[in-house]
């Protein structure tokens, strides 16, 4: 676990080191025209419309970086590809091998093209101070803003949970994915200890970061504030509520594992939980955060299947506990799966659902 705090605390270090500077050299959308059903061309008034376009004469230097929360790309008529947040393109996949030395590059949305940025950029590399920390605070994106004061406090707090709880985190860092019950977990599984407390409070707000940073970098439209103040208050919303639910799945467990007559299992249960997601999840707050130092949100590593991550570690988990919990158990097979079904398999079913849905 101290790896994984100092894997996550040297991006951090790193942001005073680096930076990546794009310059724009063309911006396309002030150029933009409309082609009539008689072929006729005319540039256009606003971006208020559904659809536009403009040609590319030769191969460009440079990328183009497109952006859209849905957006339609079409290359001489045809349809290239579906934008759902930001993507950047090479002539060379535009042209697609063609000899041809124009193409008309058509851009469409079932809405309208308002918040379209499509440019012709490039980057550049300074070995500087990273512009979005030295920067003016006025002069910074809300969401670097955002980033930056979200992974301080988490630094923080973990580094809280690393100094104060080392016997927990020594247990987390060596015994998390273990299929056997140590000595360890019938002393210190009460989930209303300090430890669990700690960590259901990090895990709280690192989800919640997570989920509000994926949506306005990818452009999801779960969260949309035009203020830091806004972004700072719906993460400290978010973070209660996952808060408050992990404390009502403890009570219903608590009352599913009586019925069972499963004796301190719903402390076992939720020990579990917390130990194997944190585990997972610290990585994952690593690789933003050096996503983030590294590259700015138009070149991001992170794309819109990065989210299928969540999913998959809650399905290991449930894969993971359900062996754990039939190895180590007296109790019939049929009996465990039937409480396993109650309290794990079916809301995590249900919860897939909604996310895939």
């Amino acid at each position: 676990m101290k790896i994984l705090f100092t894997c996550l605390l040297l991006p951090v270090c790193l942001l005073t080191f680096s930076q990546q500077d794009t310059i724009v050299i063309t911006d396309y959308t002030k150029i933009l025209v409309e082609i009539d059903n008689d072929g006729d061309i005319s540039p256009i008034a606003s971006l208020d419309i559904e659809k536009a376009g403009f040609f590319i004469n030769a191969k460009p230097q440079g990328q183009i970086r497109i952006c859209h929360p849905d957006l339609f790309v079409w290359v001489n008529g045809r349809l290239f590809d579906k934008i759902s947040g930001c993507k950047i393109y090479d002539p060379d996949s535009l042209l697609g091998g063609s000899k041809m030395d124009t193409l008309y590059l058509s851009l469409s949305s079932k809405s309208s093209l308002d918040q379209l940025v499509c440019e012709l950029i490039i980057y550049e590399e300074l070995l500087v101070v990273k512009e979005e920390v030295s920067a003016p605070r006025n002069s910074r994106s809300i969401l670097s803003e955002f980033v930056i004061i979200s992974l301080i406090f988490l630094l923080i707090l973990l580094g809280v949970i690393v100094s104060s709880q080392s016997s927990r985190v020594s247990y987390m860092a060596s015994k998390t994915f273990t299929f056997k019950i140590s000595a360890y977990e019938f002393v210190n599984t009460n989930f209303y200890s300090g430890s669990s407390m700690y960590l259901l409070s990090f895990f709280s707000v690192a989800l919640a970061f997570l989920g509000i940073y994926l949506s306005n970098l990818l452009g999801l439209g779960w969260v949309e504030q035009k203020s830091i103040f806004g972004l700072l208050w719906i993460w400290l919303q978010f973070s209660v509520v996952i808060f408050l639910i992990i404390i009502m799945k403890w009570i219903v467990v608590s009352l599913i594992a009586k019925l069972f007559y499963f004796k301190g299992l719903k402390n076992f249960q939720l020990f579990d939980f917390l130990n194997f997601n944190l585990v997972l999840l610290i990585p994952v707050l690593g690789f933003i955060a050096l996503d983030f130092v590294l590259n700015n949100e138009y070149s991001s590593w992170v794309s819109s299947g990065f989210v299928i991550v969540f999913p998959i570690i809650l399905i290991l988990f449930v894969l993971w506990f359900t062996l754990k919990f039939v190895n180590n158990s007296p109790r019939k097979k049929l009996v465990i799966i039937s409480y396993l079904c109650a309290t794990e398999i079916i809301p995590a079913t249900i919860l897939l659902g909604w996310f895939f849905k």
